[in-house]
């Protein structure tokens, strides 16, 4: 794929249908980060491309790799990823790592006890319906998650080169999915691409020339918290039906946008059916809590640290490093 111009990208693909015809969005993320989530979940008649590997091509063609799926199976449930859950259910799916009470008992997804990184393998034929990556067209979208805990919006919209600033810092926190080892810290993986096997500045250069060549609009979604780590009574979740609605709200260009003062991006002043603004504006919780001070303080450590991640990476193109700075 690099060799003829692309980029392998650790990613979903979904189609989302609107007033203005078909939008294909790609999303990329760490394992439990909410790629799978994102990707198959419903949004006004929205179908699954593909759910874990695509190869992204100059003119924003994309190719798909897989006929199946692997997702995440701990917490799952019917009512926030019915079309997982049918699928993972059907006799002909695989299961990893997941529980099951003796002598052939049902199968309990929210039993972490042994292992939380549960996974199903099942078809695309077994979802209720999909599209063929060579029925779509160029890619239109880019998702970046984001699983934070502190002060990343829910939502944020990215220039070319902040896009591929936010895709080479890869920033989330670990999860079960990435093993007990990544469970709970804070991670820096380039393209959020575990498996790109050559320096990581390509990963970087390349997105910036493809998206030169095609233009593509690109956001960083927060899939965690916002004002903390779970357990602590100041924070708020970022659900999937909040994320559901920021899709939906890019979609159909229907989201009101200001430019943040702290990081430069540009975050959401208002989505339809989107409920909190504190989600879509962090400074605004901090602020309210009386934890302006804890609030500067984060944004300042993430500058610099982000500073010094892209001094490891000396052939990175300049213009990258700099839209952080």
């Amino acid at each position: 794929v690099y060799d003829l111009g692309g980029l392998a990208l650790h990613a979903g693909a979904k189609v989302v249908p609107t007033s203005k015809g078909e939008r294909v969005f790609m999303i990329i993320g760490l394992s439990g980060t909410g790629k799978t989530t994102t990707t198959f979940a419903d949004i006004d008649g929205s179908v699954p491309v593909q759910d874990d590997f695509i190869a992204l091509m100059p003119g924003g063609r994309i190719y798909a790799s897989e006929d199946g799926c692997f997702a995440k199976t701990y917490r799952l449930n019917p009512e926030d990823e019915p079309a997982i859950h049918g699928a993972t259910t059907k006799p002909q799916s695989y299961l990893e790592n997941g529980f099951q009470a003796r002598n052939g008992g049902s199968v309990d997804f929210n039993d972490g006890s042994v292992t939380m990184n549960g996974r199903a393998v099942f078809a695309l034929d077994d979802l209720k319906a999909y599209r063929d990556a060579q029925t779509v067209g160029a890619v239109d979208t880019l998702l970046i998650l984001n699983r934070n805990e502190n002060v990343i919006p829910a939502v944020a919209r990215l220039a070319p080169e902040q896009a591929a600033a936010y895709f080479m810092l890869g920033e989330t926190t670990g999860t079960s999915a990435g093993g007990p080892a990544e469970a709970g810290k804070f991670l820096r993986v380039p393209g959020t691409n575990p498996f790109f096997p050559l320096v990581h500045e390509l990963q970087g250069n390349r997105l910036v020339e493809l998206l030169r060549d095609h233009p593509v609009e690109v956001y960083l979604m927060n899939t965690g918290r916002v004002g903390g780590k779970e357990g602590d009574d100041r924070s708020k979740k970022v659900r999937v039906h909040h994320s559901s609605a920021i899709v939906q709200g890019i979609a159909e260009g229907t989201i009101s946008w200001v430019r943040d003062p702290d990081f430069g991006y540009e975050i959401a002043d208002g989505i339809p059916n989107f409920d909190d603004v504190e989600l879509l504006q962090p400074r605004r919780l901090y602020q309210r809590q009386g934890r302006i001070v804890e609030y500067d303080e984060m944004v300042a450590r993430l500058k610099r640290e982000r500073i010094e991640e892209f001094a490891k990476y000396p052939a990175l193109l300049p213009e990258i490093a700099a839209a952080v700075q």
